[in-house]
């Protein structure tokens, strides 16, 4: 057999697939150089050169051959063959063991191998299998010979220090002398760097090479050269399409725009937090414009929104976006571009596939996503090699509870002290015992704030409190709709927003109610029309990122930066002077499964003398709220979090993935994907057909809380397709203008 195969669809030969992996970490050690320094191993990519040279030699095996010609399972591990061919390595034991295990575990880890294809001299049906396929060699043995005399041309070092293995008598299995000593180690605890980062990397990077290679990209994109001339460009532009005028960096914009290394930044809601952050990510980038950028965000409709707006900045190309429901949402932008459905949810998987991968310089996403590589989770090192010197923008950072605080906060020392990278945290509203915390996780960062006389510039609001509660003030909020003017109501629990939704609805034009609990497809078209609505009823969905600007709210009250967070959604393009924000002083008999009561009743308590809500005074009352930081209940959640990720994160070595890293990775969510009843024919429709995006439409989320009393009163089952597609559906009444309507005491507020 002269020609050599690494794969058959599309067809790619031995030499092409090497070279093409080749070429990635060509890209790599330019792009991205100081993952040397990161991994503290000065020789970091001559390692990872053999690693990637060497990673595919074992595919010469007349079975592997055969598995991708004539379709015949072979039923081995071709990197077991190819750990092999390090023997003739001259370099240290400790860097033949990371070449080693690089090229060893580029497809399944090491717990894996052991079980499934043990390969030592002790283990005597394991080494006769190891043998047998190693004779599998022999008959494509010249062909390979051709491939190993590549190396020296390939070897970026003036001294190549690898020769090819004449005889397969030559080659070793690896497992004694390279995976047995690192379990060892970590059984005892006797860590080595290999342990640490040096391992993270080179495992990360030679899987980022394969994986790239594969996917038909052989380089790792830059960052934008200059990217404050592209973000002026932007801006202009943007200001032009509002009949206004760009006028140059604000103050706390420029100064955001000179630090370097760790950043604090404060500023109000629209005053251009955004355009800072980013200046400050163009002046930590490095000269290869290799360092990663994250913009990091709570929820998933800030997170779609920021990344349409990114796109028309940096480009679709070289952006993307990732997050539970991000596949659907790239698929359905496809969609509106007039792909067809399969076209489009063939693209919107190559999309989000590269996003996963060190492609891309910018993502825009969840902290979950970047949590994900903490619970060991198959393809953490190569998550790990990307965040090295990372850019990490952190918006609205104080939304989380506790329990993901203290995650969120952890993973941030780690990054920040093992892997160099570098944070901006950006806010609004943020209490100080929480500024402080995260002052102290970032060890004494830069602080930029916007100056206070220039923060009243941007006051837009009139505080109201009412004696009453929500459903009492539908008469005020008629009024209001009879004067023509656009009325956001807000409530604390999805049940209380249903209700008073059903009495207001025929009072306004174009109403909309939107919260969690519609399925996807539904809520997309109600956040399409948002424009129009002349009234929306909404749960805490409608305070985050939705570009909406209406003239009044009417609140069930709320913890004070959830409230801020509320009015945002007022008078946003500060066009109509000062609006009315009423906020009711009596809430549902539920509020306190979702917020202290002590801190709406200091809310209350604060805002009583307030009128108009200056700009430079919110941090006061913020501060006021929360002087005693977390209660003794969020407190111990938030010290319990930190203890168990901190010890978690001891056992998290490279080589070696978590088996229970997915469930309890999958434990941090607090809802769960549910189809109403009444769409499973359509839903199993579509599954049937393949079209996959099209049945994601279909899902809607509740609490867990809410699972399992439904799951008690035999309101939800579970179907499977074809074994192993699972699904649970739930027997209530669903309505697309309402959304699932669950009769109970919700603690979903969402």
């Amino acid at each position: 057999m002269s020609i050599l195969l690494a794969k058959s669809d599309p067809r790619e030969t031995l030499l092409e697939h090497t070279e093409n992996c080749l070429a990635v970490y060509k890209s790599l050690r330019e792009r991205m150089p100081f993952l040397a320094e990161v991994a503290q191993e000065p020789n970091f990519f001559e390692h990872l050169f053999y690693a990637v040279a060497l990673h595919d030699f074992g595919k010469a095996a007349t079975g592997f051959q055969k598995q991708l010609t004539e379709s015949k399972r072979w039923g081995y591990r071709h990197e077991i063959l190819s750990t092999g061919f390090v023997v003739t390595l001259k370099l240290s034991q400790e860097a033949k063991q990371a070449v080693a295990l690089a090229i060893l575990t580029h497809h399944k880890d090491i717990k894996t191998l052991r079980e499934r294809y043990p390969c030592w001299q002790e283990n005597e049906h394991g080494y006769r299998e190891w043998q047998k396929h190693v004779a599998e060699l022999e008959p494509n043995w010249d062909a390979l010979m051709k491939i190993q005399q590549q190396v020296f041309r390939w070897c970026p070092t003036a001294e190549c220090l690898w020769t090819p293995v004449t005889s397969m008598d030559q080659l070793i299995s690896g497992y004694r002398e390279f995976l047995a000593p690192y379990q060892n180690a970590f059984d005892d605890y006797e860590l080595t760097p290999l342990h640490g980062t040096y391992g993270m990397l080179i495992r990360g990077c030679m899987i980022a090479c394969d994986h790239l290679a594969s996917a038909g990209k052989n380089e790792i994109q830059a960052a934008l050269d200059n990217l404050e001339s592209h973000l002026i460009q932007h801006v202009e532009s943007r200001a032009e399409e509002r009949g206004q005028h760009f006028h140059g960096w604000e103050p706390f914009q420029k100064d955001a725009g000179k630090t370097k290394g760790q950043l604090m930044l404060s500023a109000p809601t629209g005053s251009g937090k955004t355009e800072a952050a980013l200046l400050w990510s163009d002046e930590n980038q490095t000269k290869t414009c290799g360092n990663r950028v994250f913009y990091v965000l709570p929820y998933t409709a800030s997170i779609n929104a920021m990344y349409n707006r990114l796109q028309e900045l940096v480009s679709d190309d070289k952006i993307g976006v990732l997050h539970g429901k991000a596949a659907y949402f790239v698929y359905q932008q496809l969609v509106d571009k007039e792909y067809t459905p399969k076209d489009a949810a063939i693209s919107a998987h190559k999309k989000i596939n590269l996003t996963r991968k060190i492609c891309r310089p910018y993502k825009v996403l969840t902290p979950f996503q970047l949590l994900k590589a903490f619970f060991g989770i198959r393809g953490f090192e190569m998550q790990m090699a990307e965040m090295s010197q990372g850019l990490f923008i952190f918006d609205e950072i104080h939304a989380y509870d506790p329990h993901t605080t203290a995650l969120i906060l952890t993973m941030i020392k780690k990054l920040r002290e093992d892997y160099d990278a570098k944070f901006c945290i950006m806010t609004a509203t943020m209490p100080q015992f929480l500024k402080q915390m995260i002052s102290d996780t970032l060890d004494t960062p830069s602080q930029v704030e916007m100056a206070i006389e220039n923060r009243d510039k941007f006051t837009r609001h009139r505080v109201k409190l009412l004696d009453s509660n929500i459903q009492a003030s539908i008469p005020l909020i008629e009024e209001r709709l009879g004067h023509g003017q656009r009325v956001l109501v807000v409530c604390n629990t999805v049940k209380q927003a249903q209700d008073v939704f059903q009495e207001l609805q025929y009072v306004a034009e174009n109403p909309k109610l939107l919260h969690s609990r519609f399925i996807l497809k539904d809520r997309e078209q109600i956040e399409k029309e948002l424009e129009d609505t002349g009234l929306l009823v909404g749960t805490q969905a409608v305070e985050v990122s939705l570009d909406i600007d209406f003239d009044c709210l009417f609140s069930e009250p709320a913890p004070i930066d959830a409230l801020i967070q509320r009015f945002g959604r007022i008078n946003r393009k500060r066009q109509k002077g000062i609006s009315d924000v009423c906020i009711c002083k009596m809430g549902g008999e539920n509020d306190h499964f979702i917020y202290s009561t002590d801190k709406v009743l200091r809310t209350l308590s604060t805002l009583a003398p307030v009128d108009i809500l200056y700009e430079s005074e919110i941090q006061n009352l913020i501060d006021t709220v929360y002087c005693s930081g977390y209660n003794e209940k969020e407190l111990e959640k938030f010290n319990r979090a930190k203890l168990l990720f901190e010890r978690h994160l001891q056992g998290i070595v490279p080589f070696i993935e978590d088996p229970e890293g997915r469930k309890e990775f999958n434990e941090l969510f607090k809802s769960v994907e549910v189809v109403p009843e009444c769409y499973e024919e359509d839903f199993w429709e579509k599954i049937e057909k393949r079209e996959f995006y099209e049945a994601k439409a279909y899902v809607a989320q509740i609490s867990h809380n809410q699972f399992a009393r439904l799951h008690k009163d035999g309101q939800l089952y579970e179907r499977k397709h074809l074994g192993k597609l699972r699904q649970w559906f739930i027997k209530v009444r669903y309505d697309e203008t309402l959304g699932l309507i669950i009769d109970e005491h919700s603690t979903n507020v969402l």
